[in-house]
């Protein structure tokens, strides 16, 4: 994607700016050409001049030659060869080739017109301001024509070289704080040390060359593999103080870096008029890891970054928080209007399949957007505001949701959601809803499915989708699911119905604790609750996920007399093999393929085969989502062994579900066991 369709426009203070230098350079560069030519031009070794030339301008087109501090600024050879080059005695010919390795590095980035304009304009700057300070200290021809060198020259030579290393990092500077949309003390405070190491180590190589050369061509070597010792050493230093602030897998700034470029940006006084922050998290990452190894999740994760980082706008400011959660910054001085179509083609292109090891892998990406004029100035509330639209893109899968501040609406991201929950389990808001299982051959109820509830005391109830997903990724998962299994064994054993099993949700990290199995024995033994009436559910990813300690967690369980259901079965996730090796009782057919039953003849057919496995392997098949007569009739016919669904009953509370049953009760005594309209008329 061209950067003018995601880039937000510059501002009349960039173009100033730009234009500013490139004036100031052209003055500059003028004044050093008039200076030279109302001197007349010394008598100097065009050899020396002609070695060094050549070596700045086959450095710039070598990126290996490079440091990259970021996106746009990059640390080449040019100062240091440029600043060689003015010792040798001729500034305006030194200029000449510095303009010429600037035009060659910025054909090789392929940069766009505005940044080689800027990178050529300070080129100029501190190059021609280097060769007026020796001008106007009366130095003339090469620094080697000396046997000793008078300390007025040594003065000059010193001046010049801190004119350019001064200027080169405040316009770098002055173009970082602009683009970054951060205050220039800001940028300065954050980048000078590492500039002024990078081109000051780089600029004392000058004098050495110049004295190297002079005194014979041999030693080009030799200066050679100086020059790359201090450079590597100079790279390997940096690297190391960059660590500190960028994520070591995708080059990336990491939370605490991001977060400080925040507090730079709207911190204080001088903040953009608008801005955007972008917090994206991927879907479906945990499954790549799962399934393909973590190698191929890193191989993901490093090109998802790049392709990040290639579509955003050049001012910018990307980072990975951690895992698989990254965030980009983006600003703009003037109103901009076109911020959805922006974000959707950033989604578009971020959704694209990466190619991993020579072959596509898929992942999704939940995008959520907070703006500056909807949020506020603080960069903490930024952060806040894009948590909780990320969480709501996720929830709902929309890919992109915007920050809105609804009265009513659950305005808590996942960090204060997880914070909530924590408090939840200790104050006892979670409760337990039941909703029914009917045998298709008799109608009486078989089994209660235990459906866990939320009641947050500030928003009210939260649906287990909007919280168990981020109570998976914690240790928050086992204390609520041993809460919901006390909870409804005590509440079943209250209700006093012997012949009914109840259905329990398990998650896979409940399966990968190698303590699952004795926990749920101890609350059985605690609530009395037998265990040949328990029924845990567990997903089909479950089933392959670290699938040595899951055959462990699961042969326990079924050895106590506990039954095991695979939920959501007809995903694709678990094999038949897997089937047959597990101590499994039942299957629990997806409920997509139940809803579209009657529309989807392949869905019919997918139904009607997974019926008939499960029945050659000995498995019982409950269906879910069964919300129409049809429906039942047709699973009924297929020899579906039980239902459930809003046609039968919803979801209900313990007292609820025990109206519920007497009811139902009644109603099948009185001869009608094929549920139908008396279903409906049912509490």
């Amino acid at each position: 994607m061209p950067d003018s369709q995601l880039a937000p426009r510059a501002g009349f203070g960039g173009l100033f700016a730009l234009i500013a230098t490139m004036l100031l350079a052209a003055v500059l560069s003028l004044a050093l050409v008039w200076s030279e030519f109302a001197v007349g031009y010394p008598s100097f070794s065009w050899t020396m001049f002609g070695v060094i030339a050549g070596l700045l301008v086959i450095c710039e087109g070598t990126p290996r030659t490079w440091i990259s501090l970021d996106r746009i600024d990059t640390v080449t050879l040019l100062p240091m060869y440029a600043y060689a080059l003015l010792l040798l005695g001729s500034p305006s010919s030194a200029l000449g080739v510095a303009i010429l390795g600037n035009l060659v590095h910025s054909a090789t980035r392929q940069q766009p017109p505005w940044v080689w304009l800027l990178h050529l304009s300070r080129t100029m700057v501190s190059v021609a301001t280097g060769g007026l300070v020796l001008f106007a200290m009366s130095v003339r021809g090469p620094v080697t024509q000396f046997e000793k060198i008078p300390w007025r020259w040594a003065l000059a030579i010193v001046l010049a070289g801190v004119a350019i290393l001064v200027l080169d990092t405040v316009i770098t500077e002055v173009s970082a704080s602009m683009r970054r949309r951060v205050s220039f003390v800001a940028s300065l405070r954050r980048g000078l040390a590492l500039r002024l190491t990078a081109v000051g180590s780089l600029l004392s190589l000058a004098p050495i060359w110049v004295i190297g050369i002079d005194s014979s061509v041999v030693l080009v070597p030799l200066l050679g593999i100086t020059t790359i010792l201090v450079f590597t050493s100079t790279r390997r230093a940096l690297e190391r103080a960059q660590e500190a602030h960028h994520d070591p897998l995708t080059g990336l700034a990491n939370r605490r870096s991001f977060s400080e470029h925040l507090g730079d940006v709207y911190g204080g006084v001088g903040a953009p008029a608008g801005g955007a922050l972008l917090l994206m998290d991927l879907d479906g990452f945990k499954e790549v890891n799962d399934h393909l190894g973590h190698d191929v999740g890193d191989a993901v994760l490093v090109q998802f970054a790049d392709r990040l980082t290639s579509s955003l706008p050049l001012n910018a400011y990307a980072g990975r928080l951690g895992g698989d959660e990254f965030a980009a910054l983006v600003t703009w001085t003037k109103r901009h209007d076109d911020v959805d179509s922006m974000v959707q083609n950033l989604h578009a292109r971020l959704t694209q399949p990466l190619i991993v090891q020579g072959f596509p892998v898929s992942v999704g990406v939940s995008i959520g957007v907070a703006l500056v004029r909807e949020v506020g100035r603080s960069g903490a509330e930024l952060l806040h505001a894009a948590d909780v639209a990320m969480y709501r893109a996720k929830r709902l899968a929309t890919g992109v949701e915007h920050y809105h501040d609804d009265i009513g609406a659950i305005q808590t991201g996942r960090l204060g959601l997880l914070g909530d929950l924590g408090a939840a389990v200790r104050d006892n808001e979670l409760r337990v809803d039941y909703q029914p299982q009917l045998s298709m051959t008799d109608g009486h109820v078989v089994a209660v499915e235990a459906l866990v509830r939320w009641q947050h005391p500030k928003h009210g109830t939260i649906a287990p989708n909007d919280f168990i997903g981020l109570a998976e990724q914690t240790d928050l998962i086992g204390p609520i699911t041993e809460m919901v299994l006390r909870m409804a064994t005590s509440g079943l054993l209250e209700l006093g119905a012997k012949d009914v099993r109840l259905a329990v949700n398990t998650s896979v990290r409940n399966l990968q604790d190698r303590h699952f199995s004795q926990n749920v024995l101890a609350v059985l033994a605690e609530t009395g609750f037998p265990a040949d009436r328990l029924e845990l559910e567990v997903t089909e990813r479950s089933l392959i996920t670290n699938a040595h300690q899951t055959r462990d967690t699961i042969a326990d369980l079924h050895a106590a007399g506990i039954r095991i259901t695979v939920d959501g079965f007809g995903t694709g996730y678990a094999s038949y093999q897997t089937l047959r090796l597990l101590k499994i009782d039942r299957v629990k057919i997806d409920l997509e393929f139940v809803l579209r039953l009657m529309q989807d003849p392949q869905d019919r057919a997918i139904v009607r085969s997974v019926i008939s496995l499960a029945h050659e392997l000995g498995l019982e098949v409950v269906a879910e989502g069964v919300e129409a007569n049809e429906t039942w009739d047709t699973l009924g016919a297929m020899g579906c062994d039980a239902a459930q669904g809003f046609w039968i009953a919803t979801p209900m509370s313990l007292t609820s579900l025990w109206v519920w049953m007497r009811e139902w009760q009644r109603i099948s005594l009185s001869g009608d066991p094929a549920c139908g309209a008396s279903v409906d008329n049912a509490p």
